[in-house]
């Protein structure tokens, strides 16, 4: 059976305004700030978030 591996991040120096590390410290009202009218998916976890700014793995999606 093969170990799990967190794909890395895209932004390591922008972690700190990451959906998961902002989840990680509770900060939960901002991260559904940052939720709201997403446009983006995270390919790592697949949150979604406003701007791509605030996910590790970003990418675009269109809304229909």
């Amino acid at each position: 059976m093969s170990e799990f591996t967190e794909p890395d991040c895209k932004d390591p120096t922008g972690h700190w305004k990451h959906l998961c590390e902002l989840r990680k410290q509770g900060k939960e009202q901002e991260v559904k700030d940052l939720m709201a009218d997403p446009g983006h998916r995270c390919c790592n976890c697949n949150a979604v978030a406003k701007h791509a700014q605030n996910l590790c793995n970003p990418s675009p999606f269109i809304k229909i």
